[in-house]
């Protein structure tokens, strides 16, 4: 049962289903431009792998729990997957009443692009540092131990003022006459001094700690860029993305299976729009005891609405009064 189940779910009507085709209507069309489709699906399919196994990689990086990795992973990619198809299902392959009728490179199309493109380069970050992981990880260790350095010079130059003041304090108690008080004060000076250095070790020691067990994840995405590769890895992503949207775009709209589509939508629309009439009409009837009702329409094309109704034509008064006259007469 698991089989055929699994068989179901990468059958070639699921494939093409991922990115919005409408499969009783394709085998109309006698799967017209079919490979297409499908190549497209399998890309989709190919894209969504790619986007789990990159956003677990970086929640790998970011946390030690297994578990809280996989189900973020799920979460986020999932979530990434329906946004990319929604996407590649609502471009516009109608021609607007521009100047130039632009197919494609209209405000809506555009935009959507761009948000295919940032989901796109999000995800291949994470690939990016994967891909480059030994490299970085040479790199990251040369960042973190210049970074302790850097920290523990601060951290020694914040207390060097008072060790000075103490270590100075001393040198001249020295040169005094030896008694009781002074050796008391010396011995003072010798604790607080030990106490700073404790306090400067002990903020080395944690600061070692805190930055060898950080994952540095946007410093790894910063270090890969030094990387020529880096950039095609990303490239790749990129097209990977780009590469079902023109698959589909590239099918014309007056292909057998878009001009069936529309026909199917048109026709579901029209059909709806009469009993939506009908139910207008009932309400009055009933509700009003208002019988033949009519449901203005402005529009020659309901409920299309794209061809509006000529204005009428407005007389002049000279016509407005021979027609009154006329009137008067008969």
């Amino acid at each position: 049962m698991s089989k055929q189940r699994y068989a179901r779910f990468l059958s070639r009507r699921s494939i093409v289903s991922l990115i919005g085709i409408d499969y009783p209507i394709l085998e109309k069309s006698e799967l017209d431009n079919f490979f297409k489709f499908l190549i497209a699906g399998f890309l989709v399919l190919v894209i969504l792998l790619i986007s789990f196994c990159s956003v677990f990689y970086a929640f790998d990086l970011m946390f030690d729990m297994w578990h809280a990795e996989i189900l973020l992973s799920s979460f986020f990619s999932l979530m990434f997957f329906t946004i990319y198809i929604f996407l590649i299902q609502t471009f516009s392959k109608e021609v607007f009443p521009t100047a130039y009728k632009l197919k494609f490179f209209n405000l809506s199309n555009l935009s959507r692009i761009g948000f295919v493109l940032m989901i796109g380069f999000l995800i291949a970050q994470p690939v990016k540092i994967f891909v480059y992981r030994h490299q970085l990880g040479n790199d990251l260790e040369r960042y973190k131990s210049e970074l302790y350095q850097k920290f523990s010079k601060v951290n020694s130059d914040l207390y060097s003022s008072d060790v000075d003041k103490l270590i100075t304090q001393k040198s001249a108690y020295l040169l005094m006459a030896k008694s009781e008080t002074l050796d008391a004060e010396i011995s003072k000076i010798d604790a607080d001094i030990v106490k700073i250095n404790a306090q400067i070790d002990l903020a080395n020691v944690t600061a070692n700690n805190t930055i060898s067990n950080s994952n540095f994840f946007i410093k790894r995405i910063e270090l890969a860029n030094k990387y020529s590769g880096s950039s095609f890895v990303v490239l790749i992503i990129l097209t990977l993305f780009f590469t079902p949207i023109v698959l589909i775009y590239s099918i014309s709209g007056k292909s057998k299976y878009y001009e069936l589509k529309k026909a199917n939508d048109r026709n579901l629309v029209e059909i709806e729009y009469i009993k939506f009439k009908a139910k207008y009409k009932a309400i009055f009837k009933t509700k009003f005891t208002l019988a033949d009702v009519d449901f203005h329409e402005p529009f020659n094309d309901p409920p299309f609405n794209t061809k509006r109704k000529p204005l009428p034509e407005y007389l002049t008064q000279e016509q407005f009064f021979n027609n009154l006259i006329e009137n008067e007469r008969l």
